[in-house]
């Protein structure tokens, strides 16, 4: 699942998540709170991960610095 859109901006569903990660959440959490399955929760926080978007601290994301200039970018 591309978290990137070719023109560099982000998918809707990469925002959604961003957004959701004002505070800390879960996989599980944010999997609710998009609306999708776990597994693309997960999916689309790793590859948030790899662009340093987002970090995992234990159980739970939360949102980078990068990820909220991102966000409101």
């Amino acid at each position: 699942m591309a978290c990137v859109k070719p023109n560099g901006e982000l998918t809707t569903a990469a925002q959604e998540v961003l957004a959701l990660l004002a505070s800390p959440r879960s996989d599980q959490d944010v999997a609710q709170g998009v609306g999708r399955p776990v597994h693309q929760a997960r999916a689309i926080l790793r590859e948030l991960g790899k662009i340093d978007l987002v970090v995992r601290d234990g159980e739970t994301y939360r949102i980078t610095p990068a990820g909220r200039a991102r966000l409101s970018g």
